[in-house]
């Protein structure tokens, strides 16, 4: 079943990434792959490492910034 997100017009790169199994065990479970669960990703493994990635970047954005 494909999920795919809509960036409204944004571009957007594909970016591969590699993970440990019990890493991506551990995703499945929090999401609920691949049916779908309380999760914002919704059993969508890719919609979770995006969020992911836009979390550490807020937090490291604002980090970096307080220490200039």
């Amino acid at each position: 079943m494909s999920k795919n997100r809509l960036f409204k017009n944004q571009s957007k790169i594909r970016l591969i990434v590699s993970v440990e199994d019990d890493t991506v065990e551990t995703i499945d479970e929090l999401i609920g792959y691949p049916l779908g669960g309380g999760h914002p990703a919704k059993g969508n493994r890719s919609e979770f490492v995006r969020l992911a990635i836009e979390e550490k970047l807020k937090r490291d954005v604002v980090r970096f910034h307080n220490r200039a």
